[in-house]
């Protein structure tokens, strides 16, 4: 449960079996950092319904990674994620379809945000979240509507480049609610990794550590 808190810092809870653990941890190496995120099971296997989150999230990881590349704005691999997670939130009932439609309804009505509440990326650097801008410097702001329905002025998003570093780290945060399938309470998920942009893609820094559902189990079972 205490994964569904993002940046718990406690941390004082004894794991017990059909628990979760997510890591969210770093280091720094010639001044520069690195921020990675893991969630696997504490006694070494998903259950079913662990399973079916966590395969949504990596799913929703590889679109955002397949976007990440020179030419491509920064707001591309969350709204790719985001797609992806919200297709698995209306599959799996979280979102009921009845009411909340389509992929692109849950977009407009921002329903989504009960359970993934955060960007997928910040820039990375000499600092874990480093500085840098978010939207073009010189871009021109456009007014636009927001969730709420509020007029807003916004510039267009930073155009990526090689060189740039950033994380991708879509993730699920279900917590006990009305309407919400009681199988899937309690479980928090994320997957976050390093991505360095090239001119034709990105290379993840940190996929050394196994992400795979199957690879985590394996190398739990030693």
């Amino acid at each position: 449960a205490n994964a569904c808190v993002l940046h718990y810092r406690a941390g004082d809870a004894e794991l017990k079996a059909g628990d979760l653990c997510l890591i969210d941890a770093g280091c720094e190496l010639g001044g520069y950092a690195s921020d990675i995120t893991r969630t696997f099971p504490a006694n070494g296997q998903f259950t079913p319904a662990q399973r079916t989150l966590y395969d949504i999230v990596l799913a929703a990881q590889y679109a955002a990674v397949a976007v990440t590349k020179s030419g491509k704005r920064f707001t591309d691999p969350h709204d790719a994620a985001t797609r992806v997670l919200i297709e698995g939130m209306l599959e799996t009932g979280l979102l009921p379809k009845a009411k909340h439609g389509k992929v692109d309804d849950v977009l407009a009505s921002g329903a989504y945000r009960q359970f993934y509440m955060h960007r997928t990326s910040h820039w990375m650097g000499m600092d874990v979240h480093d500085c840098g801008d978010y939207t073009e410097p010189t871009g021109k702001a456009t007014r636009q509507t927001d969730a709420l329905g509020q007029a807003v002025l916004r510039k267009p998003s930073r155009i990526l480049q090689p060189g740039m570093v950033l994380t991708i780290e879509p993730g699920l945060y279900v917590r006990p609610a009305k309407g919400v399938p009681k199988e899937l309470w309690n479980i928090g998920i994320r997957i976050e990794d390093d991505a360095l942009v090239t001119a034709k893609g990105c290379e993840l820094l940190t996929r050394g550590v196994p992400v795979e559902a199957d690879e985590i189990e394996a190398l739990m079972r030693g």
